[in-house]
């Protein structure tokens, strides 16, 4: 295996918030977070593998990575990998494919993991156009399925709207359950932005919460990087956050 896919195969990051116990359940979710954990934990399941889909900002991600940090507190660092194909997509193109399939990378990278139970993979719409990476998934399918171990996959469509995925690899993708994650509702959206002011130990009064809530994008990745803005305005400016700093700093 080349340096540089052992390293971004090897050091793919997680963010310490998205593990199960910062997750906000509620109607959109509660369906998709309860199997996630059953796959995660190898509780008694119908299925090996399984498909989560919705738009972006849905909690995708979130559910992905909290199930390898679970799996690996139970069982170890090696027992779970998080895998973003936009990252794996840039690297693999950089290491001359032509001499190398998809399937002889994802076997050395399997071969190096052989205690690895569950692999979870994002962004299965970015490989839409990547034949490699496509041979690769189908690879890794087929080799965690063989083993015993799990895979969990998150995509923006399902697989039938994916028109670039080989065929091989969509029916593959079908074979387990697939859920779809809904936008959260407005008393979640609620809740979720207040569990990230606690995550992040940010002085933020229920003024400032309310309007937030009410003039932000109804989108998580907007309250996330809000919040850091706000966080990082009012350390260099040593002022307080308050709804004119929010004003004044955000546009809003």
């Amino acid at each position: 295996m080349s340096t540089a896919i052992a390293q971004l195969i090897l050091h793919f990051p997680l963010d310490p918030v998205c593990t199960f116990a910062n997750l906000v359940i509620g109607p959109s979710n509660r369906q998709a977070a309860a199997a996630v954990h059953a796959l995660a934990a190898q509780e008694e399941s119908p299925s090996t593998a399984l498909l989560l889909t919705g738009e972006s900002g849905t909690g995708k991600t979130h559910l992905l990575q909290a199930a390898v940090c679970h799996c690996r507190a139970l069982w170890g660092e090696e027992s779970a990998i998080y895998l973003d194909t936009v990252a794996l997509r840039e690297q693999l193109d950089q290491t001359q494919p032509e001499r190398a399939s998809g399937e002889e990378h994802l076997s050395q990278f399997v071969n190096r993991h052989e205690n690895c139970q569950l692999v979870a993979v994002d962004d299965l719409e970015e490989l839409e156009n990547s034949p490699l990476l496509q041979e690769g998934l189908l690879y890794l399918f087929n080799r965690m399925r063989d083993s015993g171990g799990r895979l969990l996959v998150a995509s923006q469509h399902a697989p039938p709207l994916l028109e670039g995925l080989r065929p091989d690899l969509r029916s593959r993708l079908l074979w387990g359950a697939v859920l779809r994650l809904e936008p959260p509702e407005d008393e979640m959206l609620s809740a979720i932005l207040a569990k990230m002011v606690e995550d992040r130990q940010v002085r933020c009064t229920p003024e400032l919460l309310r309007f937030l809530h009410l003039r932000l994008p109804r989108r998580i990745a907007d309250y996330a990087a809000a919040l850091d803005r706000l966080n990082t305005a009012s350390l260099g400016l040593q002022r307080p956050l308050t709804v004119p700093l929010a004003k004044e700093v955000l546009a809003l």
